[in-house]
C-alpha cells in the first residue's frame, strides 16, 4: 500500500512540476536503528551499515548496505547534535576521511557526533566496478590530435555495459538524489529529528538534493566549494576551463613576483606550451609512473591537481622535471579491449547527475575550440574528458541539471575560494543567488575546499554550533 501511494504522489508532483524533486509523506516504518561496532581499522570510531533500496522508486526491491562511521562528541554533556559529513569526488570515502582523523576542528569534534559514509557505489558501499581492460586504455579525447567523438561514445557504451555486468542494477541508481534519500534513511536510523550537514565539492550535490527534498530535517547546511547543478554541458565546460586558467594565472603571477620560485625568470605559460606540444607528440612520461605515457589531457589534469591545494612549489618542480625529461621512445597505441577483470571506477557517477550533449564531430570540435579560448594556456580542463565520456553514457542522468528548488530550509552557508580550479567562484555566486536563505562566504585565496584557514574555520564553526550566519558578502583573507 505504501509503495502505491508513494508512486501516486511522485507521479502527481512530477505532473505539476516537471523534473521536480519530491519528498512525499508516508506512513512507512522508520529505518531500523544502527548496530554500532568498533571499526576494525580503528576501534576509536564506531562503524555500522544502513540498508537502503537500490532503487528508491521500488522500496520493496533489491537493497544495498551503506557503510557509515561515527566520531562521538568529545564533550557529550554539551553536545549540539549530529553532524553528517558528505565527501566529495565523486568517489571519495567518507569513512576513510574520518579514520584518517577527519577535517574538523576540535570545537566541532567536541560538540557533535560526526557521521560520515561511503556513498552508494563507493568503497565499502557496493563499489562501482567496470572492466579493467577498458578502464586502463581510454580513447583519444583531443579532436585536434585525431580524436573521434563516435569512438569515445562507443567506448562509453562498452564501458557502461561492463559496469552493469560487474556492478549490477546499482549502476543505474548512483545519482545524488538517491544519495540524499540514503542520508534521510540514515537520519531515521540515528533516531534524530534534524541533521547538521557539512558537504564539500561533489558532496554538495547530494547536500543540495537533501535540502530540496527534506528541508525541515536540516538544522544547518554548509556547502563548501559548491557545484552549480543548473549548468548545461556547454556552460559546465566553459566555467571549468575558466577556473583552470584562472588558477594557473595565479600560479604564474606568484612565480613572477616571488624569487623563491625556481622558474622565477621564466615565462611559465610558455613552459607549459612547450610541454603540451611534447605531450601531443607522445614524448613525455608520467613522473610517478615512468612506463605510462603522459598525454595532453594527462598533463592538464596533473597540473590542475597541483593547483587544488595549491602546491605551487611542487608544480614548479614538476614543470622543471618534465622540461628536462629526455624524449621518450614512441609507444605503440594500445587498443581498448575487455579483460574480463573488474576494477573500481566511481568516476562514472558523474554521468548520473550531469548531461553533456555532443551531437557530432563538428559540434565536438566547436566545443573544444571554446575550451581553448577559455583556457589558452591549459587548452582544456580535465572536466573536458569526463564530460565527453558522459556524452556517450547510454542512460539519461537520473538527476538532470536544474536550478535549486529549496523552500523552508534553515539558513544555508555557502563557502568558496576566489581561485578554485574545480568549483569556480562563479558557481558559488550563482548558487547563492538562486538558493533561498543562502549566504556566501568567500575565501580570497587559492585551492579547492576552504575549511582550512583560521578565518573560514571560525566562521563555519560558529555557524554550525551557534547557527550564526556571517554577514552578507563576508570575505576571509588569503592565507
Amino acid at each position: 500500500m505504501f509503495f502505491r501511494r508513494n508512486m501516486f504522489c511522485v507521479a502527481l508532483a512530477t505532473a505539476l512540476v516537471p523534473g521536480a524533486l519530491v519528498a512525499c509523506s508516508s506512513a512507512a516504518s522508520p529505518t531500523p536503528a544502527l548496530s554500532w561496532q568498533p571499526c576494525t581499522e580503528n576501534a576509536e570510531y564506531d562503524c555500522a551499515t544502513v540498508r537502503v533500496p537500490i532503487d528508491w522508486a521500488d522500496r520493496t526491491g533489491a537493497t544495498v548496505d551503506i557503510a557509515v562511521i561515527r566520531d562521538r562528541a568529545d564533550d557529550a554533556a554539551r553536545k549540539v547534535g549530529t553532524l553528517v559529513s558528505l565527501p566529495g569526488g565523486p568517489g571519495t570515502s567518507g569513512v576513510d576521511e574520518i579514520l584518517r582523523g577527519g577535517k574538523f576542528s576540535p570545537q566541532l569534534r567536541a560538540r557533535f557526533d560526526i557521521i560520515s559514509l561511503d556513498p552508494r557505489g563507493v568503497r565499502r558501499s557496493h563499489p562501482v566496478r567496470c572492466d579493467a581492460g577498458l578502464a586502463a586504455h581510454r580513447p583519444n579525447m583531443v579532436p585536434d590530435l585525431g580524436g573521434r567523438i563516435d569512438e569515445v561514445q562507443s567506448y562509453a557504451r562498452d564501458l557502461a555495459a561492463s559496469c552493469r555486468e560487474h556492478t549490477g542494477p546499482l549502476v543505474d541508481h548512483l545519482d545524488a538524489v538517491s544519495v540524499a534519500r540514503d542520508v534521510e534513511a540514515l537520519r531515521s536510523a540515528l533516531g534524530v529529528d534534524q541533521l547538521s550537514v557539512y558537504s564539500r565539492s561533489y558532496g554538495t550535490m547530494p547536500a543540495q538534493a537533501y535540502a530540496e527534498l527534506f528541508p525541515q530535517r536540516l538544522r544547518a547546511l554548509v556547502l563548501d566549494s559548491v557545484d552549480d547543478h543548473s549548468l548545461d554541458g556547454r556552460d559546465f565546460f566553459a566555467t571549468e576551463a575558466r577556473a583552470g586558467q584562472d588558477t594557473f594565472n595565479e600560479f604564474a603571477a606568484w612565480c613572477e613576483r616571488d624569487q623563491t620560485c625556481a622558474l622565477h625568470d621564466t615565462d611559465v605559460h610558455r613552459v607549459y606550451g612547450y610541454l603540451y606540444a611534447r605531450a601531443a607528440r607522445g614524448e613525455l612520461r608520467d613522473l610517478a609512473e615512468p612506463d605510462r605515457v603522459l598525454g595532453p589531457m594527462d598533463l592538464s589534469a596533473e597540473v590542475t591537481q597541483r593547483l587544488y591545494r595549491p602546491d605551487w612549489a611542487g608544480l614548479t618542480g614538476d614543470l622543471q622535471a618534465l622540461t628536462v625529461q629526455p624524449v621518450a621512445a614512441p609507444m605503440p597505441p594500445i587498443e581498448s579491449r575487455k579483460s574480463g577483470e573488474p576494477t573500481a571506477m566511481p568516476e562514472v557517477i558523474l554521468c548520473a547527475d550531469w548531461k553533456f550533449d555532443i551531437e557530432d564531430q563538428g559540434d565536438w570540435i566547436g566545443q573544444w575550440h571554446e575550451q581553448n579560448a577559455q583556457a589558452p594556456t591549459l587548452r582544456a580542463h580535465f572536466a573536458w574528458a569526463a564530460g565527453t565520456f558522459c556524452s556517450g553514457w547510454p542512460t539519461a542522468p537520473q538527476n538532470p541539471p536544474h536550478r535549486p528548488r529549496v523552500d523552508g530550509a534553515a539558513p544555508i552557508l555557502i563557502a568558496n575560494g576566489l581561485h578554485d580550479p574545480a568549483t569556480p567562484h562563479e558557481w558559488a555566486t550563482q548558487v547563492a543567488a538562486r538558493t533561498s536563505n543562502a549566504t556566501l562566504l568567500t575565501y580570497d585565496g587559492w585551492g579547492h575546499g576552504v575549511y582550512d584557514t583560521q578565518c573560514t574555520e571560525t566562521a563555519v564553526d560558529s555557524y554550525l554550533i551557534e547557527r550564526t550566519v556571517p554577514a552578507p558578502s563576508t570575505h576571509c583573507p588569503a592565507a
